[in-house]
């Protein structure tokens, strides 16, 4: 039986936990996920030990549903990370300790000692991935001594209590990092920050110290981090010689683009440390990578598991479904990237789809589909209308791709044992409907189409039959299962 990475007594153990002990937290991270545990402090980690940059983090619960704070607590908030992977032709395996995290707290149980943090003046950057559920307005009430639920109303009120606690000093402003998946997300975060000041009343004085003193940037992040590697975690244990609750498995290949100020680029020391940091502008990357990287991974997540597949690369090896999401890609989806983005693209494709069939990672559908309606309005509606616009006409997989995701609400609770992870108000508003669903067309199309109005159309455009041919796919895959649906599409083109 293999001793717990907690209970460990090694030199090796103790030198990881003493190791820059000495060092100040100068980073504030909201999320403890697997992404943002094998990427951000990944990185904090590598600028530890290959720069001057000298820094903790202290990482704060996203939501009330977490799990992580009493995980890493208990191991001294250390955990194994495993980069699994091909790499300029080599095979990549290596093993880290990371222990760039100094404390992890839940803050709707410990609110106050999150405040104390603020207070800390080392504390220079706050980074975050929350998913692109995160980001986002709710109208919530201020109450000093308890944590907001939003995460924008936690940036909010961290930064109002370091406002006063520093009674506005200008060399206290922080640098906002956000790793979500969404357009512009430093511009967006700060927005929605600023209507909650409003909406909390808080002085204007405070509004000026932001805009004046803090640094929203925007980002893009890629890596793919399936997180913990359930399959084989005893094996690894036995040849680690510990467990360890918080093993964290993702693939060697990273790239973090931050926009902002050459001020942010000159504190944070990522090329110093050898990592793939570009300090650019961010929209030529993103939409590659939005496109043609996060895009197949929603669809592959849906249509997966309705197919009763487990990861990733099993979908690859599926002799259905890979052909079917490489030629969504290549006929829908490039065919609306500017004409100078398209050769890049070919390459891009090509290196993705080689990721997704990476041999040692097992990137679990399921852990994928979280938040799955925010990841497709971001990740693949934009081709589907830019499509249409351009075409006139429906792309008949990417509708195809919608009427699954609108069946993944209905199936999965009803038939699969797996429980969708989503926003409440989402979960919720499928629930109603498929309660009160009389299986009929018009009834379906009424509802496609005030979904389409309400959450994913930002002006009042004519998108014709569009509602009609979601809900006839929505039919055909309730009739007859999703493989034979994706045969008659493929066989036959049309409806």
């Amino acid at each position: 039986m293999t001793r717990k990475l907690s209970s460990l007594k090694t030199e090796m153990y103790k030198k990881l936990v003493q190791e820059n002990a000495d060092y100040p937290e100068r980073v504030i991270q909201i999320g403890d996920g697997n992404f943002i545990r094998g990427f951000i402090d990944w990185m904090i980690y590598e600028m530890n030990q290959k720069s001057n940059f000298a820094g903790k983090v202290a990482s704060i619960q996203a939501t009330p549903r977490g799990k992580t704070v009493p995980k890493l607590n208990r191991q001294n908030e250390l955990f194994t990370l495993i980069l699994r992977g091909i790499e300029n032709g080599k095979i990549i395996n290596k093993k880290h300790v990371i222990n760039s995290i100094n404390k992890a707290i839940n803050p709707y149980k410990n609110w106050s000692d999150v405040l104390k943090i603020t207070e800390q003046p080392e504390i220079e950057f706050l980074f975050s991935n929350t998913t692109e559920a995160g980001i986002r307005y709710e109208k919530e009430d201020f109450l000093e001594d308890v944590s907001p639920l939003s995460f924008p109303g936690k940036v909010a009120a961290l930064l109002y209590h370091r406002y006063v606690y520093f009674n506005g000093e200008k060399t206290k402003g922080l640098i906002v990092i956000p790793c979500e998946l969404i357009e512009n997300n430093g511009e967006e975060l700060k927005r929605i920050c600023l209507k909650i000041i409003e909406d909390w009343n808080l002085p204007k004085s405070f509004v000026q110290w932001i805009n004046e003193t803090c640094v929203f940037c925007n980002t893009l992040v890629d890596r793919i981090v399936p997180g913990y590697p359930k399959e084989e975690d005893q094996q690894i244990f036995n040849h680690l010689g510990y467990s360890d609750e918080l093993l964290t498995v993702a693939e060697p290949y990273h790239l973090f683009v931050i926009e902002g100020p050459s001020s942010v680029e000159e504190k944070l020391p990522f090329k110093q440390a050898g990592l793939n940091v570009h300090f650019d502008n961010i929209s030529a990357y993103r939409e590659l990578k939005i496109k043609l990287l996060n895009g197949p991974h929603t669809m592959l997540a849906v249509i997966g598991i309705l197919s009763e597949i487990e990861t990733v690369r099993e979908c690859v090896e599926d002799s259905l479904i890979f052909p079917f999401i490489s030629n969504t890609v290549e006929e829908e989806i490039v065919t609306t990237l500017p004409s100078s983005e398209k050769e890049i693209a070919k390459t891009y494709i090509k290196e993705t789809f080689d990721r997704f069939a990476n041999p040692f990672l097992n990137h679990r559908l399921i852990d994928i589909s979280l938040n799955s309606y925010a990841k497709f309005k971001t990740r693949i509606w934009p081709s589907i209308y830019e499509y249409r616009i351009k075409f006139g006409d429906n792309p008949k997989r990417l509708t195809f791709v919608f009427a699954s995701l609108l069946y993944f609400f209905k199936d999965v609770q009803e038939i699969h044992s797996h429980k969708i992870k989503d926003d409440t108000n989402v979960i919720n508003k499928f629930h109603q409907f498929y309660n009160e669903f009389d299986n009929s067309k018009d009834s379906l199309v009424a509802f496609i189409k005030n979904l389409i109005q309400v959450d994913f159309l930002e002006n009042n455009k004519d998108l014709g039959n569009l509602y009609e041919d979601v809900a006839e796919h929505f039919i055909r895959i309730d009739r007859e299962g999703i493989t034979s649906a994706i045969l008659k599409l493929e066989r036959d083109g049309d409806l």
